[in-house]
């Protein structure tokens, strides 16, 4: 038999000869395409931070519904890293009644107008023990819920709970200016709002009005008489309470000590969103005035009316 014999061929390898300037440049381009095609991991950019969200200004405004029957106070939790956390991180929060000082001292030398917010009274919420919240691993929010009841409050008092972060299991750095928030509770339905119409009291006398309605109970709210003052200190002597009934008729009824009667006749239109009222009042020259308003929310959306 014939010996079979296997030919290996060799391949020639093609070098590239690095001389020159241009060739230099070359060698860097390639180098860096190399360096592109593998994934970088820069780890951890800063030291991990925790502090409180919505807290930038110190005072929080949060509205709360009247038609909802348990409710809580939510407060939003931190961590900012570059990288997720991989292990939940425990958060201790208190109650901070100095902050509550602090930021009404602050306001009233900023402005003369500004309404002192008020302490929650303990009554009015639930704490069993410390306050804790959790992030869990891998995220970076937590939320820490305060259980209140809003049926025995004053719904002419801005009633709030200062809170201020305290420490964390991993003893991640907090925020020096956004450790603590003042939690304003500030409670609606679904007729308070900004208002926008008119307010009449002859054929002649009619004014453009503005009201600011305010919810005092599930269905009710409080508004200013015609053009009297809405300044808070004339709170007992220039509002009037609207009583609005299952059918969407209105009543009207004094806030303090207003002189104000019902006429009868007025109505609340939940389509538009749109008051009518009847009733009368004295002016500042002891004149008793007749009238008819009609107000609508700002907020409502458009109706055919408003297509005509």
């Amino acid at each position: 038999m014939r010996k079979m014999t296997t030919k290996t061929n060799h391949m020639k390898t093609n070098r590239i000869h690095a001389t020159g300037p241009g060739s230099l440049i070359l060698l860097f381009l390639m180098g860096l395409l190399a360096s592109c095609s593998n994934e970088v991991n820069f780890g951890e950019q800063y030291k991990k931070t925790v502090y409180i969200v919505n807290s930038n200004n110190l005072l929080h405004v949060a509205k709360h519904s009247f038609e909802t029957s348990k409710d809580s106070i939510s407060v939003s939790v931190y961590c900012a890293s570059t990288e997720p956390i991989t292990k939940d991180l425990k958060v201790r929060l208190k109650v901070n009644r100095y902050v509550l000082d602090s930021l009404n001292a602050l306001q009233v030398l900023a402005d003369p107008d500004y309404v002192n917010r008020v302490m929650l009274p303990e009554t009015n919420y639930q704490i069993n023990g410390e306050l804790y919240t959790t992030i869990k691993a891998g995220e970076q929010y937590g939320v820490l819920k305060v259980p209140f009841d809003f049926s025995r409050l004053d719904p002419s008092i801005p009633y709030a709970l200062p809170l201020t972060l305290v420490s964390n299991n991993a003893d991640y750095d907090i925020n020096p200016r956004l450790k603590s928030i003042v939690y304003q509770v500030e409670m609606v339905n679904q007729y308070a709002g900004e208002y926008s119409g008119s307010s009449k009291t002859s054929p002649t006398t009619i004014l453009g009005i503005q009201p600011s309605l305010k919810a005092i109970s599930i269905n009710q709210v409080r508004m200013p008489i015609h053009n009297l003052s809405d300044d808070i200190s004339q709170l007992l002597s220039n509002f009037m309470v609207l009583t609005i009934a299952d059918d969407n008729s209105v009543t009207i009824s004094p806030w303090g000590l207003a002189d104000v009667t019902d006429m009868g006749g007025s109505s609340y239109d939940p389509v538009t969103q749109r008051f009518e009222l009847h009733y009368r009042f004295y002016d500042a020259s002891a004149n008793r005035q007749t009238v008819e308003a009609f107000i609508r929310n700002i907020d409502a959306p458009p109706s055919e009316e408003d297509e005509l």
